[in-house]
């Protein structure tokens, strides 16, 4: 049996754009993730799923970012 649980995350990141060289903070709200327990720990799926979010929204257009803090929530009802 597969063991998982889906979570929403929160997070507050910088970045820096890579054109303008502009600091930004951002909060990001209702990132989903499913967090394999046999695979990884809960912390690194939700690390994970806002690192790839900051990947699928700003692409190469950032020259870096930081992750400040995050918080994941499971969604009710969804444990296998």
């Amino acid at each position: 049996m597969k063991r998982e649980t889906k979570i929403t995350v929160d997070a507050e990141i910088k970045i820096r754009h890579r054109e303008t060289g502009d600091e930004e903070t951002l909060a990001v709200h209702g990132i989903s993730t499913t967090w394999l327990w046999d695979e990884g720990s809960r912390d690194a799926a939700e690390y994970w799923a806002v690192a790839d979010w900051v990947a699928q929204t700003f692409g190469n257009d950032i020259d870096w970012f930081s992750i400040g803090s995050w918080t994941g929530t499971p969604e009710r009802g969804i444990l296998s």
